[in-house]
Parts: structure tokens; C-alpha cells; sequence
């Protein structure tokens, strides 16, 4: 639907959908070339190595990345299309993230929310969703595929470097909001949200854990549910 509202509303704006199939074993890659996306191969696991992937088969000049179980409204990137056309100096940006209200408790959702908002304020994290003026994308060398975790977070260190200042500047747009899927706060009951918010803390304590798979195991060893 978002691309449907940016051909109508953008007559000369070209939109690729590229869906990156990082060694699933079920119908990922089949499904996405039957709703039409280009779908591209990295047997290396890690988010990445996907993403970087993605990145060399796009050929537009904005780079959107979106994980595999959020969604986005039908106006994000005709609004998102707008801020890059309108502010020059943004060379990234980030957006509202939260959890799709129908699939978790109100009293859960409004905790997650207030935590997504101070991380995403505090740690610059956009979680799951990042965007990138090419130029600025490939000057950063793209993610580092030595990371299995907070590869999202440690570009944007990158990028905020007074030696990438003339890359310009990232900004969190909150006027654009997207809905991230909860489940992983109720795969295995209360053991599994306690590795969840464990992963994040280990990650977040420790930059060595973020290049050990092993360390990653909440992204990298859960079933295919």
C-alpha cells in the first residue's frame, strides 16, 4: 500500500522492493516473488550482511530498511519521500516504533512504548527501521558485518562522528510511526521475554557479545514461529 500511495502521489518516483532471503527454510523467498518483490540470496546469516546485501542490489537514491515483521501505514514513505526532498542537510533518519496495539495488553504495550521512546532518544535507536540517503549510506561503508546485534545503533555512532559531519545529519521523524509485531514478548511465557530483555541488556553492556552469534542466540537460535 505505501508504494501504491508514493506512485500516485509521486508520478516520477520509482520504488523497488527488495526482500533479502538470509538462509530461511520456509517459503520467504517464494512468497516475495509472488507479491512481486525482487528477492535477493545471503546464505551468511546476520542482519547485517542481509541488509548490506539489500543495499547492493538497490539502485534508487534512499535506502529504506524494514525488518520482516513490521509494517508500515499506506503514507510512510510519501511522508518519509517529503522530509528528504525538503531538508537537504538529513542524511539519515529514524521513526516511531510501536507495538501493533491489537496483538498485546494495554499495560504492556504502554511500558514497551515509554522504553522504545527513551532508547530511541538516548541510544538514537530507530529498532528494526533505518533510512539513509545513498551517498551518505556508502561513504559509512554501509552496517559492520562483523556485528550480530546494534548494527543499527553503531552506524549511526558513525555517522554523528565530527569526521562524517559534511554527510549531515540524522534525524528521528515522529510524525511517522510504525507498527513492530510483539511476539516476541510471548514466545516461551515470562522465561522468554526474561532472555529477550537479557539479550538486550548483554548487548547493550557489552560491545564484544554483539560480534559473537553465540551471544545473539534470542535473533539467531529461536524457531521459525
Amino acid at each position: 500500500m505505501a508504494t501504491l500511495a508514493l506512485n500516485d502521489e509521486e508520478d516520477n518516483t520509482q520504488v523497488e522492493v527488495i526482500v533479502v532471503d538470509n538462509a530461511s527454510t520456509d517459503r520467504t523467498a517464494a512468497i516475495a516473488t509472488e507479491f512481486g518483490a525482487q528477492v535477493v540470496s545471503e546464505k551468511r546469516r546476520g542482519i547485517a550482511l542481509a541488509r548490506n546485501a539489500g543495499a547492493r542490489a538497490a539502485t534508487g537514491d534512499v535506502f529504506v530498511f524494514l525488518d520482516a515483521d513490521y509494517r508500515v501505514l499506506p503514507s510512510f514513505l510519501t511522508r518519509l519521500t517529503a522530509h528528504y526532498r525538503t531538508d537537504r542537510a538529513m542524511a539519515a533518519a529514524g521513526v516511531r516504533v510501536a507495538l501493533e496495539p491489537t496483538e498485546i495488553d494495554p499495560i504492556t504495550r504502554t511500558v514497551c512504548y515509554g522504553a522504545l521512546m527513551l532508547l530511541r532518544r538516548f541510544k538514537r535507536m530507530s529498532f528494526g527501521v533505518a533510512s539513509f540517503r545513498r551517498n551518505c549510506f556508502e561513504a559509512l561503508g554501509g552496517f559492520d558485518e562483523t556485528l550480530y546485534a546494534l548494527e543499527d545503533v553503531e552506524i549511526l555512532e558513525r555517522l554523528a562522528e565530527p569526521r562524517h559531519a559534511r554527510l549531515g545529519r540524522y534525524r528521528i521523524l515522529d510524525d511517522l510511526l510504525v507498527y513492530a509485531s510483539p511476539r516476541g514478548f510471548y514466545r516461551g511465557g515470562l522465561i522468554g521475554m526474561g532472555d529477550m530483555l537479557g539479550t538486550y541488556v548483554r548487548m547493550a553492556a557489552s560491545p564484544s557479545a554483539r560480534r559473537d552469534m553465540s551471544k545473539c542466540g534470542y535473533w539467531y537460535g529461536r524457531d521459525q514461529n
